[in-house]
């Protein structure tokens, strides 16, 4: 029977959202300072700043992802 190993997975997970909140902040913080204290744009809601965070993730692991796919070469 096959074993699964899932050590360090929880760890794994809280480590992200811990980053994903605190990156949310870091770029809420910085927008409202930057862009809107000298620029005069919108104000940014909590919710957009971690919405910027995961697209700023999710397109990092699309830049990443031919070099998942060249390992898996036949040949």
């Amino acid at each position: 029977m096959m074993e699964l190993e899932n050590k360090g997975h929880g760890r794994t997970i809280v480590m992200s959202l811990i980053a994903i909140v605190l990156g949310g902040v870091a770029i809420l913080w910085s927008w409202n300072t930057l862009a809107v204290d000298l620029f005069g744009l919108p104000e940014m809601t909590f919710r957009h700043a971690v919405a910027a965070v995961l697209l700023l993730v999710a397109a990092g692991s699309l830049i990443g992802l031919p070099s998942l796919f060249s390992r898996f070469k036949v040949g």
